[in-house]
């Protein structure tokens, strides 16, 4: 709405009839938007001279001129002379582009503004057996874990939270800015933060996401009806269901959502002070008491590989394990030991459970 006002004062003040209120009113709109002094100037420099140009005799003349080259066009072409109209014309003519200069200039205006205020993304993806490490622009450092996509602006704005979208794992020490809290979005919730590390796994195909903190404190926002707020400690860690399930239908009930039940536990550790959740970004893939079929997700990302079942039972068994420098056969041969499966690779490569 300001900028509509600001529009109409700058009209009147071409015209000449800006009162002193008004006048007032227009210096504070030009300070709120500083880029519609361009406006104003460009606008004042092509209005001034179209008054001052000629003087009353000088219109004469012209119109004198005008009307001799007209009788020197073939009858055809001629138009009946309207000598007061034609100047009302020219002077009528002249507000309108006057005008529609002033409103071309406003939308560009408002087009350049709008702009500055959309941030310029960057992408960071990973592929299978790949990590990597981004520093933001203002200083968060960030690991992305295999199989993952980080989407961040180029330039975090002033007096606006920081936000990126995440799909995948990743890991961040967030830079501290109380006038700018961070946000991580993704699919399943969102995390607020102010300064802190912490952990975030939201791949699209697993069953749940994660969020583990490891210093500070963070809020995560659950993105389904309830948006339930969920407050993390260090060394807490939040697992939310990323597809609920539904109540059964009859002919006259609509399927019924029933509410998201999310779970906080502690973070514990393994031998040397591990954190299963983390090491991935020291370079090392470690589980503790992990379904066996979330421990293959694990594996298919790390390696870069497709592990399949033959029998669904072993998804059920339970596994807790580090590696850091092992082969995929080696982590393998080391799970088979516990004589709970088998493994095999086929002809085309594939690799099986039993």
């Amino acid at each position: 709405m300001d900028q509509e006002k600001l529009y109409a004062l700058l009209a009147r003040e071409m015209a000449g009839e800006l009162t002193e209120k008004e006048a007032a009113a227009l210096e504070q709109l030009l300070q709120q938007y500083p880029d519609a002094s361009y406006i104003r100037e460009v606008f004042a420099q092509n209005w001034a001279p179209a008054g001052k140009a000629y003087a009353p005799t000088q219109v004469e003349q012209l119109l004198e001129k005008h009307q001799q080259r007209m009788q020197s066009l073939p009858a055809a072409t001629l138009y009946e002379e309207a000598p007061q109209k034609g100047r009302r014309w020219l002077l009528y003519s002249g507000i309108a582009a006057g005008f529609l200069l002033l409103f071309a200039l406003g939308g560009y205006w408002r087009y350049t503004q709008r702009a500055k205020t959309t941030p310029v993304l960057s992408q960071l993806v990973t592929d299978k057996r790949m990590r990597s490490q981004v520093l933001l622009p203002d200083g968060t450092r960030v690991w992305l874990n295999a199989g993952s996509k980080l989407d961040y602006p180029q330039q975090f704005a002033a007096h606006q939270p920081r936000e990126v979208t995440l799909e995948g794992e990743a890991f961040f020490v967030v830079t501290a800015d109380a006038e700018r809290p961070f946000r991580v979005h993704t699919k399943a919730f969102n995390v607020r933060v102010l300064g802190t590390s912490f952990n975030v796994r939201a791949y699209p195909q697993e069953d749940s996401a994660v969020a583990s903190l490891v210093q500070g404190s963070v809020e995560v926002v659950l993105n389904d009806a309830s948006s339930q707020v969920v407050s993390l400690k260090p060394n807490e860690k939040l697992t939310v269901p990323v597809h609920p399930q539904t109540a059964p239908t009859t002919e006259n009930t609509a399927a019924l959502t029933t509410p998201i039940i999310v779970y906080k536990t502690k973070l514990t550790t393994l031998r040397d002070s591990i954190i299963p959740e983390t090491a991935w970004v020291q370079n090392k893939l470690a589980f503790k008491h992990l379904q066996l079929d979330k421990v293959v997700k694990m594996l298919e990302q790390w390696y870069g590989v497709e592990i399949n079942f033959s029998d669904d039972r072993k998804k059920q068994l339970y596994f807790t394990g580090v590696f850091e420098s092992e082969s995929l056969e080696e982590v393998l041969n080391a799970l088979e030991t516990t004589l709970s499966f088998s493994w095999h690779k086929d002809a085309e490569g594939k690799i099986w459970i039993n």
